[in-house]
């Protein structure tokens, strides 16, 4: 009688890096072959697997030969804390005399996701086939403490990864290790976030591939990757990858002995934003050589998305952009050199403080001894509200600095500002200093007072400027500007400005202005008519924002300017309401017959400080102050006494700006 079945039962089976409980083993003999199958109630085998429990298997058609051990098709069953439980199919051929083995594993599951497994080796060879379809990131973090240390583990739980993950990969091998390797892998619904939510990812949708080959332990390798849907936040970085998807492949080398990589291709690029091509060479994980072309495809989204996030608070936070603009990058050996090529482009402030039309050329930056040529021209430009014309300059870089190697002249208005000398240098602390040295030629006032919004003054501005300077966000300009307006001269001296394009920018100057004419300068701002000549100054001048928040001002009769001296009635009605005095006497006394009187001298001062003016006239009375005091020539003569002494700022500009309403005069 022939023996169909063999059962054998182990108590407690163990060898090393095995041990099995209650294991239970069955051998059913055919005319078609074997039938085995087993249980047991634990398995413990080597990390990562470790303990698997209520273990069953069955192969329903196996051969068990002296040499070699085949089964075509077998279920394996078990439970296991990070896997769950799992019904998977398997495939073994073994050859153990030749020492060749295949084993297939089909339908491991990973909370919703599937693995299977191709396994072949040899004594010389062996190589792996992974499928692995939609699997939960989550899943695959319940691994990590096998592979990591507890910090890794850590800084990885802190992102909160999510999404899942299909990867097709191919790895070849030999006893020495891993010959060769393929991959394709796509992530979907990727998201994952810090723990200051300063990087950030939503619903990404990414995918890639990479090729392997190690020939005495030097890879050679080409990888691409592309992020297509979702959205992405790097503080202060937001793109939304569906809109505007980027693609990244890299072709290269690694030699693992040197720890040298050779980034022979590498390829960025973002639709309708920019493209990169570049080389590099990392040596010791630090670069020693970086070559890069960069394209900008479309100015505006680039500026928006890659540039503007890093300028909050600057003079470029919020621009409009147009042109063309591409770069190059040239690194090595802690020499770099920089270009950017600008092609018809165009600058818009948003608030208004500068813009720049048809920019086109050549800007150049170096580090190293040998100097790069470079040039800018533009068609037109602005200045707050002052325009500019066509200019161009011509200039030579090096040493993290440039000159200007021409001298060149930019009309300014109807004027020009000459430019003698213009350099610019990067300071060891990365803080940039610049100075020019230039001459304004004559600009009229009427053309400067009709783009600042001014009342119509006549006039010209023009001075030296032998040396203007900025460091550390100052802007300094040493000598005078000499403005020929009312026919008389004005001189600024002492000027300086900081953080000129910034959210504050402060302006500081000293001013004196000597034999102005008063006929025009009451003709221009239309406060009735005063005739004579005046001298003054505004010392300590300080400009908040491009607001007055600090001077010493003075004006008053020029000592030797002996002319006739008239003022008319509606200009003593003003004078008064800015002094703070009495409106509509004139009007009521005999006074109102006449239209002008004569005068001796006239002055007023103001000391500006916490938005207080503290005013004061040519000599105190008892109860006031002279701002204009009779005489001088026949009668009638009359004096103009202010009474305010402090007078809160604010208040005092609309006094200035209703002189028309104000107070009439006391006569004496």
């Amino acid at each position: 009688m022939a023996i169909q079945a063999i059962q054998i039962d182990i108590e407690h089976s163990w060898a090393e890096k095995f041990d099995a409980k209650e294991l239970k083993t069955y051998v059913q003999f055919s005319s078609d072959g074997l039938k085995l199958s087993g249980q047991a109630a634990q398995i413990s085998l080597a990390a990562p697997l470790n303990q698997l429990r209520n273990v069953t298997f069955e192969c329903e058609k196996a051969a068990w030969l002296t040499d070699a051990f085949r089964c075509h098709s077998g279920t394996l069953q078990f439970s296991q804390p990070e896997l769950g439980q799992q019904r998977i199919q398997f495939k073994i051929d073994a050859n153990t005399e030749d020492e060749q083995y295949d084993i297939q594993l089909q339908n491991l599951r990973l909370d919703g996701g599937t693995v299977n497994l191709d396994i072949s080796l040899d004594q010389l060879h062996w190589d792996t086939d992974i499928d692995a379809q939609n699997i939960p990131l989550s899943a695959l973090q319940k691994w990590l403490p096998q592979f990591l240390d507890k910090q890794y583990v850590n800084a990885v739980n802190d992102w909160q990864p999510q999404g899942q993950i299909s990867l097709q990969a191919r790895i070849d091998g030999n006893k020495q290790g891993i010959v060769s390797a393929t991959a394709k892998w796509q992530f979907t619904d990727l998201g994952f976030s810090n723990t200051t939510a300063s990087q950030v990812a939503e619903n990404v949708t990414t995918q890639g591939e990479i090729s392997l080959h190690n020939t005495d332990n030097t890879w050679d390798f080409i990888a691409s990757s592309s992020l297509m849907a979702g959205q992405v936040y790097s503080d202060p970085v937001f793109v939304d990858l569906s809109t505007s998807a980027i693609e990244l492949s890299v072709d290269g080398k690694y030699e693992a002995d040197s720890n040298h990589w050779t980034l022979a291709d590498i390829k960025l690029n973002q639709s309708e934003q920019f493209n990169v091509e570049a080389i590099a060479e990392v040596i010791d994980n630090v670069p020693s050589k970086v070559e890069a072309n960069v394209t900008v495809k479309t100015l505006s989204s680039f500026y928006s998305t890659w540039v503007k996030p890093f300028m909050v608070g600057t003079a470029a936070a919020d621009l409009q952009l147009s042109g063309q603009v591409s770069s190059s990058i040239s690194w090595s050996d802690m020499q770099h050199q920089l270009k950017a090529t600008l092609n018809n482009v165009s600058v818009v402030d948003s608030q208004q403080r500068y813009n720049a039309e048809n920019m086109n050329g050549e800007l150049v930056w170096t580090n190293s001894e040998a100097p790069l040529d470079g040039y800018l021209s533009w068609q037109q430009a602005k200045l707050y509200s002052i325009d500019i014309g066509a200019g161009q300059l011509h200039t030579q870089t090096v040493k993290n600095g440039f000159k200007l190697v021409k001298e060149t002249s930019i009309p300014v208005l109807d004027g020009e500002l000459q430019i003698n000398q213009l350099s610019l240098q990067q300071q060891e602390d990365k803080q940039i200093t610049w100075s020019f040295d230039g001459l304004l030629l004559p600009i009229s006032m009427e053309s400067l007072t009709q783009a600042l919004g001014w009342p119509i003054m006549h006039g010209k501005l023009s001075g030296v400027i032998p040396h203007v300077r900025y460091q550390s966000h100052k802007l300094t300009i040493d000598g005078a500007l000499q403005v020929k307006v009312f026919d008389g001269t004005t001189v600024i001296r002492d000027l300086r400005l900081t953080d000129p394009l910034g959210v504050l920018p402060q302006l500081y100057a000293n001013i004196d202005m000597k034999d102005l004419d008063l006929a025009l300068i009451t003709k221009t701002f239309d406060v009735g008519k005063i005739t004579g000549r005046v001298s003054g100054e505004i010392y300590n001048l300080r400009l908040s924002n491009w607001q007055p928040v600090q001077f010493d001002a003075k004006l008053a009769t020029s000592e030797d300017n002996p002319g006739k001296r008239i003022i008319s009635q509606r200009a003593v009605d003003n004078l008064t309401q800015v002094g703070g005095g009495a409106s509509g006497m004139i009007s009521r006394s005999f006074l109102r017959f006449f239209d002008d009187f004569s005068y001796k001298r006239l002055g007023l001062s103001c000391h500006l400080r916490n938005d207080v003016c503290e005013m004061a006239g040519i000599e105190d009375t008892d109860q006031g102050y002279y701002i204009v005091k009779g005489g001088g020539g026949l009668p009638p003569w009359i004096d103009v006494i202010g009474y305010t002494r402090r007078v809160d700022w604010a208040d005092l500009l609309e006094r200035i700006k209703a002189v028309q309403n104000s107070s009439g005069p006391i006569i004496e």
